[in-house]
């Protein structure tokens, strides 16, 4: 959901934007898809997740519980992240940009590895709105595009010694 408005002078194309669903499946007790559904508003109505099918959108997320994520841009575009803790308020994020758009492995290496410097841009981004959050999540109030943030939510309170490190006192 925060595609078109945390990044719309970059890969969120600005403007005014209507957020549908989004649409998560779960795929096991560790992992789920969420697809995304945006278009520019016109004043048409939102889609609720229960309107919408996964199968209608090429753009989707898998997330790996706990700290793994892999965006599918297109057919032959991912991005992978993979967030590891460094201590209770910090955590390093390791990207890997994967291309397939010639067909030809070193061609596409290259690409991918010129558009290193725009994902960093992208990360950081991120970056300014992650550092100004309330640090206790439990405070948040989230909407229905932020369903994906739930679903992780939800699994997340399942792991006790997680719970009681982000929480709790515990190391």
């Amino acid at each position: 959901m925060h595609l078109p408005f945390v990044h719309r002078t970059t890969i969120g194309r600005g403007n005014r934007t209507l957020v549908h669903g989004p649409v998560v499946k779960w795929i096991d007790e560790d992992s789920f898809i969420f697809y995304v559904f945006n278009e520019v508003d016109r004043g048409q109505r939102v889609k609720r997740p229960e309107e919408l099918s996964g199968e209608e959108s090429r753009v989707y997320l898998e997330f790996i519980f706990p700290n793994l994520w892999q965006n599918h841009i297109s057919e032959g575009t991912r991005v992978v992240a993979f967030f590891v803790p460094v201590d209770r308020q910090k955590t390093m994020i390791y990207l890997r940009f994967y291309v397939k758009m010639t067909g030809l492995k070193p061609v596409d290496s290259i690409i991918a590895r010129l558009s290193m410097p725009l994902n960093r841009i992208i990360l950081h981004q991120d970056r300014r709105v992650v550092e100004t959050q309330e640090r206790d999540i439990r405070k948040d109030v989230l909407v229905q595009g932020d369903l994906p943030i739930m679903e992780f939510r939800k699994r997340l309170y399942k792991e006790k010694k997680l719970i009681d490190f982000l929480f709790g006192g515990g190391q």
